[in-house]
């Protein structure tokens, strides 16, 4: 795809615990590279890819929070233009599963808009490892009591990776429509008749 032909553009934004595999699950999806080496970065990584997503060509933008590794350092500006957000943990890291409630009230705390009006997902990663530590019915009661979805991936061998992004992807550009056509709407209400113009009153005199 050409890097200007494309329908939609989406903007999101993943956050986690360190060494969860946030910027790994990026570099698998959009570069289709997995590499154990990865260095925690000083701030935000950007990764970009144009998919194709319900017959449109979707520009993806990837923001890695990495070198943002605990909850009480993001502000608000983190989640500046932020039109999805995916909170990470590590299934093989109960630590990191119990930190997911942090990471949303974090989200409350900072995001201006409001929590109910941008798609956040949470995401178990590492499930091709056998000695995993959270079990994913566990997870899954866990982040629908939040009032989150819930999706397990494996960066390292790519399962799910595509799916869940996709997934996150098609809500937020499900958004956006109900956006446009509210906006439609308000700007087609029609204005109401100037009262003092002339013939909109008729007097009957006895």
């Amino acid at each position: 795809m050409s890097k200007n032909n494309y329908d939609e553009k989406c903007r999101l934004l993943i956050i986690g615990d360190s060494f969860v595999g946030k910027t790994s699950f990026l570099s698998r999806y959009a570069r289709g590279t997995f590499n154990l080496t990865y260095l925690a970065t000083a701030g935000f990584e950007f990764f970009t890819k144009e998919d194709e997503i319900d017959n449109k060509n979707v520009r993806i933008e990837l923001w890695d929070s990495s070198g943002y590794e605990k909850f009480h350092s993001l502000t608000a500006s983190s989640f500046s233009n932020a039109e999805g957000i995916m909170v990470m943990f590590d299934v093989t890291n109960p630590t990191s599963f119990e930190n997911v409630r942090n990471w949303t009230e974090s989200i409350k705390t900072h995001l201006s808009s409001g929590i109910n009006n941008i798609p956040v997902i949470i995401i178990g990663n590492k499930i091709d490892i056998v000695e995993r530590e959270v079990k994913t019915e566990e997870a899954k009661k866990y982040c629908n009591d939040l009032g989150f979805k819930y999706y397990e991936t494996s960066a390292k061998t790519g399962e799910n990776v595509n799916d869940t992004i996709k997934s996150l992807v098609r809500e937020v550009l499900k958004k956006k429509i109900r956006k446009n056509k509210k906006e439609v709407n308000v700007m087609e209400i029609p204005k109401p008749q100037d009262s003092k113009k002339e013939g909109n009153c008729c007097c009957i005199i006895l």
